[in-house]
């Protein structure tokens, strides 16, 4: 795993659980069962069951104890006669919940084939929860009785909080809240609380919102400024910062040695946490144990969290490890609630090297890891299972944090899913090979995705797109505080989603990212609604898609933005095309600046910040299928790379937005033709009990000659439901070579 977060990737290596009802498992847009039809004699089935018997022999009558036992069963059947390879085998869960102390492991041995798949599924439509936690009964949870505990819980909280002894269930392992966030590696998370199903929060000051840090006496270290060297860079994290603090109620605590504060020290789009190391009541400073990644400013925002003496709101708790005493104050009644810890520290389920293999209708929950992990592997899939209360990302498939997208393999699908209340992003998407662009066709098609980074709260995106030619569509993505799909690598397709309510607490991002690469060329954005995306405030904006730091050569046409910041900040790039899309009723249009001839003409320089040239010359650019794919790269060493030269701006329609910016030298050495500025609601989009809903471009396209009518039945998740899953088309536009 890489070092560095999304952003640092992104600017130095790329571009850039089950409910009451079935329905509820099978995920918001795929209701089969998984099972493959065909003849009775062409098949096998074993059967898996909270009460079964690894000693059974996994008939629907006997069935099996675990997963692993039906794994191996399988194994042993498929070998044990002539035929039996390619044949379909169908590995049945019956309702309720496994708890899982383990990953789920596959490998090479239990591949199935193309025409003989290896399912493991929910029976009959049955709810069938994989749980990483542990289920903590009402009855545990009592009055708080030790006179120093209650003595430090505010007045209004000491009746109210309730107690449980971990240790009583033979829990010893609590884990421990580690620095993590912007610029460093993706962490096991610590155990968490759900109560029916949702996340609780660790006792935290202020309830909800942020402070702001006060005069910095002592900024700390900057690790970003010597990226790349880990021994400097351990070095300047061990500089911690010291800070005034302007609210006084650190200073009433008993005891702040594990006490961390989260916040946004120097960036609004780099978060992280800090471990307070003392606190000065009489000079009314903090002082913190190691640096954030990029030091501590003034006027930032932060807050504390896990302080005993801050348990005073519906839905916070805390965990005392030095007693094993957890303490909730309830949001409701505790009786016939749902309390889980979750306690598996490994993702819940690894296929490595394995083909053909899908899990089908079921629940993954209550990991501090990942759910679903897939390496090297070829036409495995993830349908309408709910992968949900989880401290990493809900499905990882390869490596994704570098352009070159290792480790994916090819035809994997995640589709028909629910993804929700993860720590770390939703589903990682890498796979194809960058040398020769040969596309790994992975797909991410019809999923429902919300509140998917709760913990990392930059750069874990919904999406994560890495490696050649992978495609995203029809999912719904919402409820973030920052990016919703960032991307990197090369001739991706993004298409047909909805996307909103994301880039909430942070500003100078963007829903649909990437950035600071002249190689990650050929993705095409098209046919997304965009909106209601807008930024924590300042002088920096959310963007709907942000093409940052001189990226280039990409196709956003046909997308659809209302009430956005910014529908598209274009941050100097080249070859990127703009065209045919719908602006409305937002803050800026299309922002083109030119900051490779200004501020950032350092960074882009040989041997500048960003490594522009070292990622160029990383890549056989000037060899096939590279220069005919891409033949403004093979020359753009010696053709003004600084300048932003050939984007293409034009057949775009604005309504209640401001006109496009676009700075001179991109004009000049650019397209910017045939935008429609409309006076009168084109009656686009129209709001529904609340809610954007898409009508039609009737008036655009007889007001615009050459644009093309934008295929609105088929944009978002009720779409995908009513035509299933698809896989990307013909590029769009006027057969316009991409560059």
């Amino acid at each position: 795993m890489s070092r560095f977060s999304r952003r640092d990737l992104l600017k130095a290596a790329g571009a850039v659980g089950v409910g009451a009802s079935a329905a509820f498992v099978a995920g918001p847009a795929y209701a089969g069962t998984g099972a493959r039809r065909g003849r009775a004699e062409d098949q096998k089935s074993f059967f898996v069951a909270t009460d079964g018997k690894d000693s059974n022999p996994g008939t629907q009558a006997a069935p099996f104890a675990t997963l692993e036992k039906a794994r191996d069963a399988v194994r042993a059947w498929r070998g044990a006669a002539r035929g039996r390879a390619t044949a379909p085998v169908t590995v049945f869960l019956r309702g309720g919940t496994y708890r899982r102390t383990q990953s789920f492991t596959l490998d090479a041995r239990d591949s199935g084939t193309p025409g003989g798949p290896v399912t493991y599924a929910a029976y009959n439509g049955e709810q069938v929860r994989l749980v990483g936690g542990v289920d903590l009964p009402a009855t545990g949870f009592g009055a708080v009785t030790d006179e120093a505990i209650r003595d430090r819980l505010p007045a209004g909280s000491r009746d109210i909080v309730r107690e449980f002894d971990l240790k009583a269930l033979g829990i010893t392992d609590y884990g421990q809240i580690v620095q993590a966030g912007y610029g460093l590696p993706r962490s096991v998370t610590p155990p968490e609380l759900f109560f029916n199903s949702e996340a609780m929060t660790l006792a935290r000051y202020p309830s909800t919102g942020f402070l702001t840090t006060g005069q910095v006496l002592d900024p700390g270290g900057n690790p970003r400024s010597v990226l790349g060297d880990p021994d400097k860079m351990a070095a300047e994290f061990a500089k911690g910062a010291t800070f005034k603090y302007t609210d006084t109620r650190p200073s009433t605590w008993a005891d702040t040695s594990d006490v961390w504060m989260q916040g946004y020290w120097f960036y609004e789009w780099a978060d992280g946490n800090l471990q307070i190391k003392a606190i000065d009541p009489a000079a009314q400073t903090i002082s913190t144990r190691t640096a954030s990644m990029y030091s501590v400013k003034a006027g930032q925002r932060y807050y504390y969290y896990n302080v005993l003496e801050e348990l005073d709101s519906p839905g916070e708790w805390y965990l005392d490890r030095s007693t094993g005493k957890l303490y909730l104050y309830p949001p409701s009644d505790l009786s016939g609630a749902s309390v889980q810890l979750s306690l598996l520290a490994d993702p819940m389920a690894v296929l490595d090297g394995c083909s053909n293999v899908t899990f089908s209708n079921l629940a993954f929950e209550g990991s501090r890891s990942d759910g679903i992990v897939i390496t090297d592997g070829t036409s495995n899939t993830v349908e309408g299972c709910t992968l949900r209360l989880l401290g990493g990302r809900a499905v990882a498939i390869g490596d994704s944090s570098v352009s070159a997208g290792p480790h994916g393999g090819s035809d994997n699908e995640v589709r028909g899913c629910h993804i929700q209340a993860t720590g770390q992003g939703g589903v990682a998407l890498a796979g194809g090979d960058r040398a020769t662009l040969t596309p790994a066709n992975n797909r991410v098609v019809g999923n429902e995705i919300h509140d998917y980074s709760r913990l990392q709260l930059t750069y874990s995106p919904a999406v994560e797109l890495a490696g050649v030619g992978n495609h995203v569509a029809n999912n719904h993505i919402y409820d973030a505080p920052h990016v919703a799909i960032v991307f990197r690598g090369n001739d991706h397709v993004i298409e047909y989603n909805e996307i909103n309510d994301v880039v909430k607490e942070t500003n100078d991002a963007g829903a649909i990212y990437a950035g600071r690469e002249w190689t990650g060329r050929g993705t095409v954005i098209r046919y997304n609604f965009l909106h209601d995306i807008v930024g924590s405030g300042g002088s920096l904006f959310a963007s709907g898609i942000y093409l940052d730091d001189c990226f280039c050569g990409t196709t956003a046409f046909g997308n659809i933005f209302y009430k956005v910041d910014t529908a598209f900040q274009i941050g100097g790039g080249r070859d990127n095309t703009i065209s045919n899309n719908i602006i409305l009723s937002s803050s800026h249009s299309v922002t083109l600046d030119e900051r490779g001839l200004n501020w950032a003409a350092g960074d882009l320089a040989p041997g500048g910040a960003w490594g522009m040239y070292d990622l160029l010359a990383a890549v056989p650019y000037q060899q096939e299928p590279w220069r005919t794919r891409y033949p403004h790269l093979v020359t753009i060493a010696d053709d003004q790379p600084a300048y932003p030269k050939y984007d293409v701006v034009e057949y775009n329609a604005l309504c209640s937005v401001p006109a496009l910016s676009i700075a001179p030298s991109a004009r000049t050495y650019g397209t910017v033709d045939h935008n429609l500025t409309l006076t009168a609601d084109p009656g686009v989009v129209t709001v529904v009990d609340g809610k954007p809903t898409l009508g039609n471009d009737d008036v655009i396209a007889a007001q615009l000659s050459g644009y093309q009518r934008i295929p609105m039945d088929r944009i978002g998740l009720d779409a995908n439901r009513a035509t299933g899953s698809h896989r990307p088309g013909r590029r769009p536009g006027r057969s316009r070579k991409i560059n």
